[in-house]
Parts: structure tokens; C-alpha cells; sequence
């Protein structure tokens, strides 16, 4: 295999704190012979859909709703705050079931059952859980060593220099954050996966979990603890109940959104072969999975997909998979439609592409790490992605006050390894910036750390909160899961068109940003007021 295709590899060596390995290699087919994409129920085995754990998801609201007053006899649950008469403090004004995010100066409000455990937090301290591939299990050593640090970057440095920041500065409301890692194996050694969860949840007990792989994030919620991750489909969400929370939109609502952006911007349509589109993603119970969704949001907009390209777990047959991939699609389609946990996969099928002289349009969302960034762009056979263009979450460089800000962060406590843009930079801070600041809204909301009041702080984020550029996000995390909800942080994305002289992303259609494409590019929205927004402690 050509350095070209070596190289870029490494990059998932990172990817697995979030995500996994990602699995390239044996391409599998399936092309749906009566054309009728599948419906919008998403199917889910039980081995991928538990039964919520015992209070996970209340089926009524607390004892006192929001909004209602007190009543003699009140039953509380431990610690939820109280005036001196011994009557709850009830939230503010609001829909019945709804969690307030605002109070007046000194208010607390009462924190729902939402059945999760609280432990690993003191007056003075709390500490959290992070979970990857710690010793390269499976590829991932060898990935990593391929493309070198200043790509993947160091996990362990990138740890201690988020969490020396948020110590530096205040800590989580006075509390001394700590954070422990811990190795799960990945997605190659599944064995491990169980393993890490028992070790962070019942070993360290930590108060929240940020996993590696869903199958950790999984275990952990079943032992009623909070987790920064969890799976892509309301549907998935719903089953596994309260305490997950990520920034990473719903498939449901993604998936919509591309689709409309396929009808409305790219002209997509099941007629013409130059519009006609392919649908290509890993070959996993998860992705399988969305991939009814997708076809699901598709047929709400009229469009088919011409063949579907599944791939499975063979890095040495890489290349040879990919080329047979491309033989197939060329002359069914000429949109490349392409769904993974990150963009390793598709360095593979634009050379292939290239090889066999066939020059698509390649598509995306913000979803498929890597993709959108200036990193993940440069990866690709330059010929062909001069002909990329999708959807990203996005801030047009140097529009944005927290532009750079991960990397301003980092340099402060490693100003010259040479790691500060790094894949582990980016993902680890996130993850401790952002949970960080949902504690912190918990205690300013309701005068205390416990895993329910979390989930108060965590609905309290509307719009107001950045680590880095990107665009706004609110959570929408009611009483009970009969209520709408939203446990995923960010609706819009924008239009991204790769530019192959500066090695970056163009912005066409900035400072728009869309939920969904209407007709003739509708229903785009400038986010750039909210920009500046940022919490007040009550």
C-alpha cells in the first residue's frame, strides 16, 4: 500500500475515544431489488435495545411538577432543597414537566427522580471517568504509530491539560475536578468493554463517564450513572432512558436534514444519473440500523438510494474493497452518500475513485468525524474531493470568539509539543469542558451536585455555551421520556465545499445555517447573534 494510503490511518487511533476503530475493508452489497426504501420505525435487536433500568425513565412526573405548588405532606427525595417550613421549593414557571434553566438570585429549585446514582463527588471534589483504547488493542497501535503524534496526539497529556485548566479556574463550583482513564479495548477487543465500565463505575466510582465505545456507555447506564456519549436514534435513547447526553445531533434529525439538503441543494432525484445517489457506510449493527433511518428520511423526500455500500472490518483489504465498491456504484449513481464514525474509510474510495477514472460528488454531515475539518479534507485524493460538499457544524475561521480556543488551552500547559490541534485535543476537550459546565449549572440551579441535578444543568444550556467555534446547542431533558426530549446538542449545520488550494473548507452559504432545507434553500437561520451569549450565575 502507498504511503498516501498508510499515513492517514493513524488518525483512528484517536478516533477510539469517542468512537472506535473504524472498520474498512470487505465490501458487502445490498441493492433493494423492488426499490422501496424501509419504513421509519426503526428496528432494534435486543441485544441493542435493554430495558431501561429500574427508574431510569418515570412514566409520571415528580411528586411536585414544575410550576405546582406545594402540598402538605410532600414526599422529597434525600437532599432536594426545602424552605425552613419543610415545603419543597418548587422550579419556576413553565410547561408541566418542563425543567427550569433560569432562577432569581438565591432561588434553588427541587432536582426530579430521575433515577440515577450519585457518587464520586464531595463538597471539595468530583471526579469522572474517560475510556479508550488505551493499550491499542487490535490496529490501533500500529494506526497510531503510522501518522504520529502531532495528528493523534497524547490522550494522557490532553487529560491533565483540560482538567489543570478547569482546577486553574475554579474548579466545578469550588470542587477539585479529577479525572481517571481507563482502557476498554475498542471496537476490536470487545472483551475489554464490559470490563472498563465495572472498573470506572464500581472500582474508582466515578460520578460521570465519558466512554469510548456505546457498548461501555451502554454498561454504564445500566448502573444508573450519567454518561457523556451514548447512541445516535431517539429510539435507542428513549430505551436506554436518562443520563446520556452528547453534542452529536440525533440521526433522526441529521439524517432528515441531509436529506433535504440532498432534495434542495444538491438536486439529488432518482431519474438522472448524475443526480442519482449511493449510500455507503460500516457493515455493524449500528450503522445498519441508520441506515433505515436514513432511507426512511430520504423517502420523505421523495428520493431512493440507487445501491447501498457496506463495509466491514478488514484494513489489509482496504484498497482491493474499496476499488470493487467504485466498479459497482459507477454508472448507478454519481453522488457518494457517506456515513461512518470518522473519514478513514473514504481516503480509501477517493483513490479508488481516482484509479478508476470516476469523479462524483461526495456528501456528508458534521456526524462523520474528521470529515468537515481542514485535517480530514487534506487526507483525501485531492482530484476527487475537489468535488466534496456537505454539512458541518462549523464556524467559518475567525468568526467566532472561541476560535482556536482548545488549542489556546492546551499550549498553555504543552506549549511545544507540536500536539495542540491533534485529534485527542479536540475530543478530550470537549468532553471535559462541556460536562464541566453542566455541573457547574447544576449547583448554580439547585444549590447541589448529585447525578439527577446534573440533568438540570445539563437542560440548562440553551444557546449559551461554546469550548470551541461551533454552532449553538440546547438540550431538552423533561421529568419523563413521555414528554419530548432531546438529549443531543446541536440542530444546524451549513454548507461546506472543499477547496483544494487553500486545503480547507469554503462556507458558501455562511452565516446560514439550516435545521432543514426548504425549497430554494429556505428556512436558513444567521446564528451569529448568539455568539457572544454565555451563562450567568444566578
Amino acid at each position: 500500500m502507498e504511503d498516501r494510503l498508510v499515513r492517514p490511518i493513524g488518525i483512528a487511533a484517536a478516533v477510539v475515544l469517542v468512537t472506535g476503530l473504524l472498520s474498512i475493508g470487505q465490501v458487502k452489497y445490498e441493492l433493494r431489488d423492488d426499490g422501496k426504501p424501509g419504513g421509519d420505525n426503526l428496528a432494534v435487536g435486543a441485544s441493542e435495545q435493554p430495558s431501561p433500568p429500574p427508574g431510569s425513565a418515570p412514566t409520571t412526573a415528580p411528586s411536585l411538577a414544575p410550576g405546582a405548588k406545594p402540598t402538605t405532606g410532600t414526599t422529597t427525595t434525600p437532599g432536594t432543597p426545602t424552605t425552613p417550613g419543610g415545603s419543597v421549593i418548587a422550579p419556576g414557571s413553565g410547561p408541566k414537566g418542563s425543567i427550569p434553566t433560569t432562577v432569581k438570585p438565591g432561588q434553588t429549585v427541587g432536582v426530579p427522580d430521575f433515577g440515577l446514582k450519585t457518587q464520586g463527588v464531595t463538597p471539595t471534589s468530583v471526579k469522572i471517568g474517560l475510556s479508550y483504547n488505551k493499550s491499542g488493542c487490535g490496529d490501533a497501535g500500529a494506526l497510531e504509530a503510522a501518522l504520529g503524534p502531532a495528528v493523534v496526539g497524547d490522550p494522557e497529556k490532553a487529560v491533565k491539560a483540560f482538567t489543570s485548566y478547569v482546577n486553574d479556574n475554579g474548579g466545578v463550583r469550588g470542587r477539585t475536578l479529577s479525572v481517571v482513564t481507563v482502557d476498554d479495548g475498542g471496537l476490536q477487543c470487545p472483551e475489554r468493554n464490559s470490563a472498563a465500565a465495572v472498573e470506572m463505575v464500581d472500582q474508582h466510582k466515578v460520578f460521570l463517564v465519558a466512554p469510548g465505545v456505546h457498548d461501555v456507555g451502554d454498561a454504564v447506564i445500566r448502573r444508573h450513572i450519567p454518561i457523556w456519549g451514548g447512541r445516535f436514534t431517539k429510539a435507542e435513547q428513549k430505551a436506554r432512558g436518562f443520563g446520556q447526553f452528547q453534542p452529536i445531533q440525533d440521526a433522526d434529525g441529521d439524517f432528515a436534514n441531509w436529506a433535504s439538503f440532498g432534495k434542495n441543494y444538491l438536486g439529488t432525484n432518482n431519474t438522472d444519473i448524475e443526480k442519482k445517489a449511493c449510500f455507503v457506510h460500516p457493515d455493524t449493527a449500528d450503522f445498519n440500523n441508520q441506515e433505515k433511518i436514513m432511507v426512511a428520511k430520504m423517502k420523505a423526500e421523495g428520493l431512493v438510494f440507487a445501491d447501498f455500500i457496506r463495509y466491514a472490518d478488514d484494513a489489509s483489504k482496504g484498497q482491493e474493497q474499496a476499488t470493487a465498491a467504485v466498479i459497482r456504484m459507477k454508472g448507478k449513481c454519481n453522488q457518494v452518500w457517506f456515513l461512518a464514525n470518522n473519514a478513514i474509510a473514504m481516503i480509501f474510495f477517493t483513490n479508488a475513485a481516482q484509479q478508476q477514472q470516476w469523479h462524483p460528488t461526495y456528501t456528508f454531515t458534521g456526524r462523520t468525524y474528521l470529515t468537515d475539518a481542514a485535517l480530514g479534507g487534506s487526507l483525501m485524493q485531492q482530484d476527487q474531493w475537489a468535488n466534496a460538499i456537505g454539512l458541518s457544524p462549523r464556524i467559518k475561521p475567525g468568526d467566532h470568539p472561541k476560535d482556536g480556543n482548545c488549542k489556546k488551552i492546551y499550549e498553555k500547559y504543552y506549549p511545544s509539543d507540536g500536539q495542540s490541534e491533534s485529534a485527542s485535543v479536540d475530543i478530550v476537550c470537549g468532553g471535559i469542558l462541556m460536562t464541566t459546565e453542566a455541573m457547574k449549572r447544576a449547583v448554580d440551579l439547585t444549590g447541589e451536585l448529585t447525578a439527577n441535578s446534573m440533568q438540570v444543568g445539563i437542560n440548562a444550556i440553551k444557546r449559551d455555551f461554546y469550548w470551541k467555534a461551533h454552532v449553538p446547542m440546547t438540550f431538552t431533558i423533561p421529568t419523563s421520556l413521555s414528554q419530548p426530549f432531546d438529549f443531543t446538542g446541536y440542530d444546524h449545520q451549513t454548507v461546506v465545499k472543499w477547496n483544494r488550494s487553500k486545503g480547507d473548507y469554503d462556507f458558501p452559504e455562511y452565516p446560514k445555517y439550516w435545521a432543514h432545507f426548504g425549497a430554494g434553500k429556505s428556512g436558513g437561520e444567521d446564528l451569529r447573534p448568539y455568539f457572544n451569549k454565555s451563562w450567568k450565575q444566578p
